[in-house]
């Protein structure tokens, strides 16, 4: 498959004013006539496509159109049925060779299949209705189309099907008519008045109950919402309505953007790729964000479909009303509508915890992407498939990117940007420049008058900090997770700390050598009682060459310097490089101001902790220390039970196996365990108390209490590593209880442990929850991690279960993504996990080549653990290779091995 490049880009040559859809459902196909309205560009040319060039004086550019899996039927201009030899044909594209050279009308009819169509891509069939995915490149699966993110054309569309088997007809905007026809059927017919993009186009039909809801606009117009979900769903739905409100009601607060048509429409879709897709006003949910309440769903699940509803409704205008020019600039509205939505969550839920989950996340899923062969930049220069780029580095590091400009410009700078951003390319496809070039325009304005800034280079007021936006945008084109190196030296007679700071960033495939970048750092000086000693200044310091000095007088004179805490708020997504000794380190846990630094201060010294006992050692100076830490925050009633849980949480895996050189993860999981069950016992009566005070707060109703759930779930697991009956009981209790928050705390605490309350606990819950896909999913997870001997055939078992869905990726991920974090049993030795999860992913790519490559990227790390470990994944590596591959996987697959040759080509 030819690589797609930045480099090659051309304009269309033709505007599509008009894109109307005649969509005719049957019971074993359905039919598409498209009729498109064209409009040479002046001085246009083609994009380059193989075709054979247009030689008549009086025709214009080649026209070309993507087409995949379709039966054409008829094909005209301007009423004209067109000649074999007038067009061009090859796989995926319809080339028209001598199109007019005046505004015209294309007209096509095509026959497609729903029905057999498992990709999960244009029109598909799940369950009892018909319904759509279109991003990125699924539109050309439903007609002949440009199919380009550049091409925005106003929509209207008539959908015709049987009125019994599908009562209900929706696509984008506002329906304009709608009836009965002959023979049983009916029609409506949706229009658009916006223009968009095809990838934003949708459609379902199918018997779908509707919830009702509204909205009043600012401006005081009513907004008709309406959830539409399969049969039975419908009281699953109050806190996604109420979730759509919420997002709408901040959005017109914060950035001033109101909701611009009649109505709004969410379908909750069990059979889907992504999380959610925000289809201009009719945005099509994976059914197991939409359908939640406190007996069904968890407190992070509810967070979870608040978020997501929310992005899906900011990108109605970071994303549809300013769409991206082209694919590679996709995190032009991923990244910021990830920066939002993040902010929201922050709004309502509080700033501190939600900046430590998402750094927590960035850790152990993007910084792994970028250290790895898949790595690539947050705006791509090329790809194979570019449904491989919808990933972590797109999304969350696209989002940490805009926060450090919001970090660098200050809020009133940053929002003035946004206006700018809007204002100029409402309408239109825009670039990550073009937006960038809003943002530097807004600081311009606010530089006008220097503000005084302190020796440091640091802000004394609200001003933007200086910096070149030039050098800033190299975080868009550079791979690979910076690495931010500190040494101090101090001079305890006067008082004085010097501080060199060093960046720079690890080579990545295809970028072998890396420039400085623009990296805001902020840090503080702490004292011995917590306190934010006033030399280190309140504003980042901005780190763009190479190498700084920073030096700081009047500090107290002693034989220790202050306590450096770095990296506050996580201002930057960087890799930090800096000794400290415990004592410092075990003082920030303790008492620094700043929540982030504060939780990685403890991070740092669980890594170590972990890390030591894997290696066959246990400190038990620095677990002393963070017992007693513990025990003091765990009896901090000034701190919420959110905070306290989080400040004893764990590091994850994949940041574990990332810091360990030549990673063993069974040893890992080993010490994880090991050390859960030393604090469980150390901590007997500081749990014991924390647990009795939560308990009256298990049953308030979401969001009051889940800080208590939370720590709850905590004092479970780590009291039942302890052996603890009592604790193991009243986990295998929660089960049968009213919050699906403290039933999986419960499974979470004993789901390592071989008892008969894990038994019991486990069989309950398939009981009582067999009849709900979107729930047992969660079931079948547990069992596929858990991390018993016989792993490897209760899998085997859970794939040919009578529950298991093989269509749903959702089963696909619940089986094989927790295959994959059953540590003991996907990493044998012996290679036997990886050899399975191949054969699963060969067989998955034959169906849903999306979720197959996705699983692929499992192997990118295989170079990275020891020769043994090693030669096993390479070796299932190979076997995936071996195998015939859709394009998405292959790419994944050949990516991995590529890192293997390029080692030998070195050596």
């Amino acid at each position: 498959m030819r690589d797609v490049r930045l480099a090659d880009y051309r304009p269309y040559p033709y505007a599509l004013e008009r894109t109307d859809l005649t969509v005719r459902l049957f019971s074993d196909h359905g039919v598409v006539e498209a009729t498109l309205s064209f409009l040479p560009v002046a001085g246009a040319s083609s994009p380059g496509a193989a075709a054979p060039a247009a030689t008549d004086a009086q025709a214009g550019p080649p026209l070309e159109l993507r087409g995949v899996g379709l039966e054409l039927e008829a094909l005209a201009i301007d009423g004209e049925p067109l000649p074999p030899t007038a067009t061009h044909q090859e796989e995926g594209l319809l080339v028209v060779l001598q199109p007019p050279q005046r505004p015209f009308v294309l007209t096509s009819r095509v026959r497609i299949d729903p029905y057999t169509n498992t990709t999960l891509e244009g029109l598909y069939a799940s369950g009892g209705m018909v319904t759509s995915q279109c991003e990125a490149e699924g539109f050309r699966r439903i007609t002949f189309h440009p199919d380009r993110p550049d091409v925005l054309s106003r929509f209207q569309v008539r959908i015709e099907a049987d009125q019994e088997r599908y009562p209900v007809l929706l696509s984008n905007g506002n329906c304009q008519a709608a009836g009965a026809l002959a023979d049983g059927r009916h029609f409506a017919v949706w229009d658009d008045p916006f223009p968009k993009p095809s990838y934003l186009f949708a459609l379902v039909a199918g018997r779908l109950e509707e919830v009702r809801g509204s909205f009043t606009t600012a401006s005081g117009r009513t907004v008709q919402l309406r959830l539409h979900v399969e049969p039975g769903d419908a009281p699953y739905t109050a806190h996604a309505m109420a979730s759509l409100q919420r997002s709408m009601a901040w959005d017109e607060q914060v950035y001033g953007l109101e909701y611009d048509l009649d109505e709004y429409n969410i379908v909750a879709v069990r059979h889907f790729n992504m999380g959610a897709m925000e289809n201009k006003s009719l945005n099509i949910f994976n059914s197991k964000l939409v359908l939640a309440d406190a007996e069904t769903a968890t407190d992070g699940e509810l967070e979870r479909i608040e978020s997501v509803i929310a992005h899906e409704y900011f990108h109605n205008w970071t994303g549809n009303r300013i769409t991206c020019r082209d694919w590679f600039q996709l995190s032009l509205k991923e990244g910021l509508t990830v920066f939002r939505d993040q902010c929201f969550t922050a709004d309502l839920h509080g700033a501190d915890l939600k900046r430590i989950e998402d750094v927590a996340m960035l850790r152990n899923t993007q910084f792994r992407e970028d250290a790895g062969p898949t790595a690539h930049p947050i705006q791509p220069d090329h790809y194979q498939a570019i449904d491989n780029f919808y990933t972590t580095t797109i999304y969350e590091k696209g989002a940490e990117v805009i926060r450090m400009l919001h970090t660098l410009l200050g809020p009133a700078t940053f929002m003035r940007g946004m206006a700018l951003y809007v204002q100029r390319h409402d309408g239109t496809a825009a670039t990550t420049a073009d937006f960038l070039q809003a943002m530097q325009d807004a600081a311009a304005e606010a530089s006008a008058a220097p503000a005084g800034q302190s020796g440091n280079g640091q802000r004394d007021d609200s001003s933007p900090l200086r910096f070149s936006f030039k050098q800033f945008s190299r975080w868009y084109h550079q791979a690979g997770t910076p690495v931010v190196s500190i040494e101090r030296q101090w001079d305890g007679a006067t008082g004085a700390l010097a501080l060199t700071l060093r960046q720079h960033t690890p080579a990545t495939p295809g970028q072998p050598h890396k420039q400085p970048l623009v990296i805001p750092l902020a840090l503080a000086l702490v004292g011995e009682e917590g306190q934010v000693l006033p030399q280190a200044g309140r504003s980042p310091v901005v780190l763009e060459a190479a190498e700084r000095q920073l030096r700081f007088e009047g500090l107290p004179p002693g034989p220790t310097p202050p306590a450096l805490s770095v990296l506050r708020g996580f201002s930057a997504p960087v890799r930090l490089e800096l000794a400290r000794p415990n004592a410092e380190l075990l003082q920030l846990f303790a008492c620094d101001s700043d929540p982030f630094a504060r939780w990685d201060a403890g991070q740092t010294l669980l890594r170590q902790a972990v890390l030591a006992r894997a290696a066959g050692r246990s400190d038990q100076e620095l677990e002393g220390g963070l017992i007693a830490a513990f025990a003091a925050i765990l009896a901090d009633t000034s701190l919420p039970a959110a905070s306290r849980s989080a400040l004893l949480a764990l590091p994850g895996m994949a940041e574990l196996e990332d810091l360990a050189p030549q990673p063993n993860p069974p040893a890992l999981f080993a010490a994880f365990l090991a050390l859960e069950r030393a604090f469980g016992e150390a901590l007997e009566t500081p749990l014991q108390d924390a647990l009795a005070a939560c308990r009256p707060q298990w049953e308030r109703p979401w969001p009051q209490g889940q800080g208590e759930r939370r720590l709850t779930a905590t004092i479970w697991s780590w009291r039942a590593a302890a052996g603890d009956e009592a604790v193991r009981e009243a986990a295998a209790a929660a089960v049968d209880g009213p919050s699906m928050t403290l039933a999986r705390a419960g499974l979470r605490a004993l789901q390592v442990h071989s008892c008969e309350q894990r038994r019991r606990a486990v069989e309950a819950f398939y009981q009582r929850w067999q009849e709900k896909p979107v729930i047992l999913d969660a079931w079948f997870a547990l069992e596929a991690s858990a991390p018993f001997a016989d792993g490897l055939e209760r899998v085997a078992a859970l794939l040919a279960h009578p529950r298991f869905d093989p269509a749903a990726p959702n089963a696909i991920r619940a089986v094989l993504g927790g295959f994959s974090a059953n540590t003991p049993v996907f990493h044998a030795a012996d290679g036997t996990g990886y050899r399975f999860m191949a054969e699963q992913i060969v067989a998955l790519d034959r169906r849903n080549p999306i979720t197959a490559s996705r699983l692929a990227k499992l192997f990118s790390r295989w170079q990275s653990y020891g020769p043994a470990r090693a030669a096993r994944m390479r070796e299932a590596l190979e076997q995936l290779a071996a195998a015939e591959l859709s394009a998405n996987t292959r790419e994944v697959v050949e990516q991995c091995r590529s890192i293997g040759a390029r080692e030998g080509a070195a050596a």
